[in-house]
Order: C-alpha cells, then sequence, then structure tokens
C-alpha cells in the first residue's frame, strides 16, 4: 500500500486548483459579457495556457513512474 505523502497532496491540490479556474475562466466566456475580442482572446489563452499546465503534470506524473518507481 502507498502512504499518502505531502507532494500526493500537493499535486492533487494543485490539479483541483487548475480545473476550478479552466471552469471559472469558461463560465465567463460562456455568459458573453465581454468587452471586446481582445478580452475573449486574453481569456481563451489563459484556459489554453491551464490546460497545457495540466498535461504538463500528468506528463510529469507519466516520466516519475517509470523512472522511480
Amino acid at each position: 500500500m502507498n502512504a499518502l505523502t505531502p507532494q500526493h497532496v500537493y499535486r492533487r491540490e494543485l490539479f483541483i486548483l487548475i480545473e476550478m479556474e479552466i471552469e471559472r475562466l469558461m463560465e465567463v466566456l460562456s455568459n458573453g459579457h465581454l468587452e471586446n475580442h481582445a478580452e475573449y482572446k486574453y481569456l481563451a489563452g489563459k484556459i489554453a495556457g491551464l490546460r497545457l499546465a495540466d498535461e504538463y503534470l500528468g506528463e510529469a506524473d507519466r516520466i516519475c513512474a517509470e523512472k522511480y518507481r
């Protein structure tokens, strides 16, 4: 049985925060109350960046699993 370490807790909380922020930004986009196209592009870029960070977290987990377990 694997013990839950502070690193596991940290990674899980980071994942949750990223997902919550993506959902919040998607809600802002879907409400349609944006001032201009630049604001839309900015929010879409933030969402894309957060999704990329989420992918990198998953990739880092995969690499660590292969190398260190």
